[in-house]
Parts: structure tokens; sequence; C-alpha cells
């Protein structure tokens, strides 16, 4: 047999080696697409109900995604699966943000109401909150904006059509370090304050503190978001819980889609201590091709759990959702967990994310369930007591309409009267709930 030269060997390995490395470096969007759907047929808890499809037929990872999620019939069960850039999945996770900081709602009256301010963000800087009714920006009155809006619209065809300033160009949201005027109402006062466009880090706690209710010492939490820096600021806040001997806790989730599960568990040990200590208090159902990786994590307590904490009041809206309603759901055999607001989303399943070159597949992988294998609310979870989002009051405000009423049902037991017979308006979907979006003001993010 001939053997074949040394150099010619190396060069022929080389040579393999730059093919592999070609076809693991192949990032065309037929390539994405299709480790994506091999990604898919693998790990995706409806694995059987993908449809044959030919994933190079589709333009986009987001658009291949929407057409594969399970249906059954006309109805769509997966109302969660998404794909996005990797530099924006990495950066949520992080806490990195961009522009103001805040977000802002219309109410009944069509009045602008700041409805939720990020901590240490330019908003937060400027001295904004919740709660402020919008008077103008930059000078040009919320009345002018909105009948600018109408005239841009309806002229802009003309021929000798001028722009006036309107929501679109009041300000210009790609220019880092714009400064944007704001004049508010705050208690019948009107205050004027500079918001500067710049890179913040969203922090996971907006508000928190302990009031006296009824004699009792209970903790309220607004709590944003399941990420990276969530341990931290959760440690933060229960161990000043603790030291303050809280007895009963308000839990406000109701801008919360969601996050990391190991954050849910955090929360869960954090808020029943002992009580679940040892119990399976989350599991983890993946489909029948990785039952392997079903996984039970265990109650502990922590150096911050709280300890005789029978009775907790949780916030919740239609944009409660995923992790949120994990640690809604896990509570429950540890707490007399009472929910006010609205009835939430109803996403009793989750995902395991991957990276395909700049793009992130966040499709549905596993299913979960508490201590007692309960874990069926795709429909969502109801509110025991009926009340609105009170976007005139700030967090932690106790005269803010969801705290008054989980401050009420805490003290004795049952909801006020108008929580019991109020007819909230029809359930708005996630979309209606998302506020008022102007180019770098940033938006509630709900992140299924």
């Amino acid at each position: 047999m001939k053997k074949i030269p040394f150099f010619l060997f190396l060069a022929s390995f080389f040579l393999m080696v730059a093919c592999e490395n070609h076809i693991e470096a192949d990032c065309s969007q037929t390539s994405v697409n299709r480790k994506a759907f091999a990604y898919l047929k693998e790990w995706y808890l409806w694995y059987e109900h993908l449809p044959a499809i030919n994933p190079s037929d589709y333009e986009s990872l987001d658009k291949m995604i929407a057409a594969v999620k399970y249906r059954e019939g006309e109805t769509l069960i997966d109302r969660f699966s998404y794909a996005v850039k990797k530099e924006e999945h990495d950066n949520y996770y992080a806490g990195k943000r961009y522009g103001m900081g805040m977000s802002m709602q219309r109410d009944e009256n069509n009045e602008i109401f700041i409805t939720l301010v990020y901590p240490e963000s330019p908003a937060g800087v400027a001295g904004l909150k919740r709660g402020q009714k919008l008077l103008a920006m930059n000078g040009v009155t919320v009345e002018e904006l909105d009948e600018n809006g109408k005239y841009n619209k309806e002229h802009r065809n003309d021929e000798d059509f001028e722009e006036k300033t309107d929501w679109n160009n009041v300000y210009n949201a790609e220019n880092k370090g714009e400064a944007v005027v704001f004049k508010v109402l705050e208690e019948g006062t009107e205050l004027e304050t500079t918001v500067v466009l710049d890179d913040y880090i969203g922090k996971s706690v907006l508000a928190y503190k302990v009031l006296e209710n009824d004699g009792v010492k209970t903790g309220y939490i607004h709590f944003k978001s399941f990420i990276n820096s969530s341990e931290k600021e959760l440690n933060e806040v229960f161990a000043h819980f603790k030291e303050e001997k809280v007895e009963r806790l308000v839990l406000d989730l109701r801008y919360n889609g969601g996050g990391l599960v190991k954050i849910a568990r955090q929360l869960v040990n954090l808020v029943a201590g002992d009580k679940g200590k040892g119990d399976e208090i989350i599991k983890l159902i993946y489909n029948n091709k990785h039952s392997e990786q079903n996984y039970s994590y265990k109650g502990e307590v922590l150096k911050n759990s709280l300890s005789g904490i029978t009775k907790v009041a949780v916030i919740v809206s239609s944009g409660t959702a995923s992790a949120s309603e994990m640690v809604i759901n896990s509570l429950t055999p540890y707490a007399e967990v009472t929910l006010i607001g609205e009835t939430t989303y109803g996403k009793p399943v989750g995902m395991n994310a991957k990276d395909i070159c700049d793009q992130t597949i966040v499709p549905i992988t596993f299913k979960y369930a508490n201590s007692q294998d309960y874990g069926d609310f795709f429909l969502g979870m109801e509110a025991d007591c009926a009340a609105s989002d009170d976007i005139k009051h700030d967090f932690g405000d106790e005269r803010e309409e969801e705290l008054a009423v989980a401050l009420y049902y805490l003290s004795y037991g049952k909801c006020p009267q108008e929580a019991e017979v109020k007819s909230l308006a029809k359930r708005k979907t996630i979309e209606e709930r998302i506020p008022l979006q102007l180019k770098g003001m940033g938006k509630i993010d709900y992140t299924f």
C-alpha cells in the first residue's frame, strides 16, 4: 500500500477542518432556520404536532416560528414561542436598556399618566415617577401633540405640507444624549424636568416598603422581571423585610411577564421559608424524547427567607405570566395566596433558549407543576378580588386601588364590597396592555 506523504496528509486534514468550520459557521438564514427546526423536532414540547415544512421557505426565523407553533384547529395553543436577535435576548437578561426608562398610558379621559419608571434610569434620575400626569414635552402640550398628529396624518400628501411637531418628532430617539423636557402635574403642582436619553440598567425591583396595616407589619414589593440581577435585589429586599419582622406580604406582579426559573425558585424559597423545605416546589417536565431532563427544584431555607408568613396577597393582571404564575402556583401549598386584580395570562409552560449565530430561538420545551402536581392554567388564574390598575398613584401608595384592596383582604379575609361586585372592562390583550409607545421611551416588556 502506497503511503500518503505527510505534508499531503496535513493538507487534507486542515482542508477537512476548514470545511467543518465553514459548515458550523454557515449563518445564512436558510442554515439558521434548518438548525432551529432541527432543535424544535428534538426539544419542542409539542414536537409531535410540528407541521412538515421546508425551513428555507421562510425569510426570517420569527416567521418560521409563527408558522409552526402548535394549534388545535383554529385555536393557537402556543402563544409563547418566539425568536429574537441574540444581542437583544442577552441584553434583556443582563438588564441592559436604552432610552428614558419609563412608560406612559392614557386613562379613560384620554389624559396621559406615567405608569412605570425604572429606578436609576434617565427618567428616574430626572425625578419622574408613576402617577404624574403629562402636560407637555419640549414645550408642546399633550393636546397640541395630539392635534398636530391628526393634522400630519390628514395632510401629509398635500403639495404644500409642512410637518408639525407631534408624538413622532417631538424628540429624536436615535440621538443618544438628547435632552427631553417634561412638564408634569403631581398632586396639583406643576413640575418641569429634563430627561437625557442614555443607556441604563433596568432594575427588577421597582419599589418596596414596609407598611403598618391594621397593626400588622406588611411587606410590599413591586417585582418587574426575573433576570440575572434579580437575585441580589431580592436578597436585599427580603433582608430588610426580615429585619423589620414583616408578618404578611403584598407581592406586586402586575407587569411581570416572567423570566428565569432560578429566580422563581429563589422567590418561592424567600417567601415560603421552612414550610417548603425539602419539598419538590417546582417540577419541570420535558417531552418524552427528553424525560431524563425532568427536574424538581427542592424547597430550602435561604439566609433571607421569611418565617411565619401565612398570608400573601399577589397583585396580578393579564400581563402576569410565566415565572410569575410559577411563583403563585408554587406558593399556594404553603400560604394563603389571594390574587388581586384580574385574570393572569395563563402560561404553565417554559422555554430553553438556543443561540444560532446571531439569533436566538426561544421555544416552549417544558411544562411545570407545583409540589401537589398542579400546573394546568392555560386560561390564566382568576383574581379573587377584582381591582383596576390605578395609574394615578405610585407603587406602594396605599391609595392605589389594587394595593388598597390587597391590604383590606389581608386585614379582613374578604374583598371590599366594591371589589366583589365590580364588573371589570373586557379583559385586555397583551398588545392593548402595552402603554403609549414613543421611540426611545421604552415600554412594559412582557417577556414570555
